[in-house]
């Protein structure tokens, strides 16, 4: 892929990316601050998170076709790496909720801090691997 291509690439993902993360934000701010009422708002808001999250999906696909093969082999490691410490993180932090293990309850958000952190750091370590 060519340097232009991947700068245009990467910044559609970007945006998508960018437009979910406001869209989730909207949504679960509404949720939490309407607990009540809003019924129309708070659905249309997860409506358009769906939509800006599907749109992310389908600028994630593009973006790793788009890739080399190499580049396409790194994100494909690092994506299983991720899934893998997420399900196995995931499950012992659910388990330990149930179990009373732990202070506080069990929160998505932590789970979804460590999969970034995984996918990135995963990232890092293949590029360096491969040059």
């Amino acid at each position: 892929m060519s340097y232009q291509n991947t700068k245009k690439m990467t910044f559609r993902l970007a945006i998508f990316t960018t437009l979910w993360l406001l869209s989730t934000a909207a949504a679960t701010f509404t949720a939490s601050a309407y607990q009540d009422d809003n019924s129309v708002l708070k659905i249309s808001l997860i409506l358009v998170n769906l939509i800006f999250g599907g749109l992310m999906i389908e600028a994630n696909r593009r973006y790793i076709l788009a890739l080399d093969e190499l580049q396409r082999r790194i994100h494909l490691q690092a994506m299983g790496i991720t899934l893998g410490v997420t399900v196995i993180a995931g499950l012992a932090y659910s388990i330990a909720d149930i179990g009373n293990l732990i202070a506080t309850d069990a929160e998505f958000s932590h789970l979804l801090i460590l999969m970034s952190l995984t996918y990135l750091l995963s990232l890092i370590i293949a590029n360096r691997r491969y040059q």
